[in-house]
């Protein structure tokens, strides 16, 4: 056995023994900058980055614990945390739960699954008094062994009844609910191995030579427990923010570089189909914005990560030479665009109520934010417009749209001169929603250009009344 391996094997032993004190206590040291030496050890820091992951994934259960009666749903899903999702994914991927699945299936325990042992626990007003937080800790486990438990026997004695396989599917949430809870049923019980696995993942990629004993342990790990490949890519994600070394990691354990080669090896494919996964939420994200807060910022942020997800895939692999892959990228894309086609029907007329001030009923502040927000969006889809397979839409509005905002960077300004009263003031809301916009559409450059073009006006225009 070499060192690595007798390492990576004491961590394991080491991390598993520590109370959650103890593993919080180890993250602090990590923390400071003064109790841990710039250059430590490689291995060492293995150990202390998996201590770190294991301490964040207890943590929703320290904290519930602290102040009385805990929220006991989130005791016993706290080992899914570092996993958990907000967004409801088209094509879902191992590695990801959805919060709502985890509510569905809550509900489902207290009113069907174990009512008589889950709905006290449902109303924290009512919940059961227990001595101290350990306490909890037991009842927690406890309970969250009877609802696996539970769980399995039941899907197993509805595995040849249709109807009651659609009633219990309809009861959490859906077929993507359905496929989440298999998951984690698959891989309850090796969720304390996670984090070490992806923190030893993310040092052999950061290492810059390949340890090929961690490697092969790591391998051989995955090939024993193939349902765990999906999470740990999981937490790689959460550790990286980027797709690129679930590229990497892939074919490495492929030992390849082909997607035909990474697609038919399981564990390898597992990572691939965690980037995917991460488009489609971001996809998800960006949909959520559109239907909700219209926040430009925050779509266009979710374009950018579309865009870096979908092209550290086409970099770091031959997707397009896959078939099963090349189709769930272009129904993503395609789902992108569609959205994109939607908001960009309104562009222009958005434009128009926001920017003519001529007569009553004038713009209102609610039409120069819809402009800005389309306009934004509109600008960050023309960085992606490749990626996002919109080239022809792009190329037929951006004469449009440049020509709109010309005739209005010329002709708002100048009125101010003139107006007065309400007019005056809808012109001012007005000009400063145009100078958003363009500096989303042209940079603050441009922004500042209109900015120093309204002030002038302003100089030279009337009092107001």
């Amino acid at each position: 056995m070499d060192g690595r391996t007798t390492v990576t094997d004491k961590a394991e032993t080491f991390l598993r023994g520590l109370t959650p004190r103890a593993r919080g206590m180890l993250v602090r040291r990590l923390e400071s900058n003064h109790a841990v030496p710039v250059d430590i050890d490689a291995r060492q820091r293995l150990i202390l980055e998996a201590a770190r992951s294991i301490a964040e994934s207890r943590s929703v259960a320290k904290q519930a614990t602290e102040a009385g009666p805990p929220d006991m749903r989130r005791l016993i899903f706290a080992a899914f945390e570092p996993y958990v999702i907000e967004e409801r994914l088209t094509f879902p991927g191992r590695g990801f739960v959805t919060a709502a699945t985890l509510s569905h299936l809550w509900a489902y325990a207290c009113t069907e699954l174990l009512p008589t042992q889950f709905v006290a626990w449902d109303n924290l007003s009512t919940a059961p008094r227990l001595p101290d937080a350990p306490a909890y800790q037991q009842m927690a486990a406890q309970l969250e062994t009877r609802l696996f438990e539970a769980l399995a026997r039941h899907i197993q004695a509805i595995a040849d009844e249709p109807k009651l396989q659609q009633r219990f599917m309809s009861r959490i949430g859906g077929e993507v609910a359905r496929r989440e809870v298999d998951d984690m049923i698959a891989v309850r019980d090796r969720l304390n191995d996670l984090p070490t696995l992806s923190a030893a993942i993310v040092h052999l990629l950061d290492s810059g030579s390949a340890d090929m004993g961690l490697l092969e342990q790591i391998a051989t790990y995955l090939t024993k427990y193939p349902e765990t490949a999906g999470w740990v890519a999981g937490g790689v994600f959460r550790r990286q923010s980027s797709v690129a070394p679930l590229v990497a990691f892939a074919k490495l354990l492929a030992r390849g570089e082909t997607a035909r080669r990474v697609r038919t090896t399981p564990a390898a494919a597992a990572f691939v189909d965690l980037g995917l996964a991460a488009a489609d939420r971001a996809e998800s994200r960006f949909l959520s914005s559109v239907r909700g807060s219209r926040d430009a910022a925050d779509a266009v942020a979710q374009i950018g990560a579309f865009r870096s997800i979908l092209n550290e895939l086409a970099t770091g692999l031959d997707i397009d030479n896959d078939g099963w892959w090349q189709q769930r990228v272009v129904a993503i894309k395609r789902r992108f665009s569609e959205m994109l086609f939607a908001e960009f029907d309104k562009l222009l007329p958005a434009m128009r109520r926001a920017f003519r001030v001529q007569e009553a009923p004038y713009p209102g502040p609610a039409d120069g934010a819809e402009a800005v927000f389309l306009c934004a969006i509109f600008a960050g889809a023309s960085k992606s417009r490749d990626t996002l397979a919109i080239n022809g839409l792009i190329g037929r509005l951006t004469p449009l749209v440049d020509q709109a905002i010309e005739l209005y960077a010329h002709d708002l300004p100048t009125r101010l001169r003139n107006l007065d009263g309400e007019a005056r003031a809808v012109a001012l809301s007005a000009v400063d929603h145009l100078i958003k916009a363009a500096g989303f559409l042209y940079g603050e450059d441009y922004a500042s250009h209109l900015r120093r073009s309204k002030e002038q006006q302003l100089k030279t225009s009337r009092p107001a009344a």
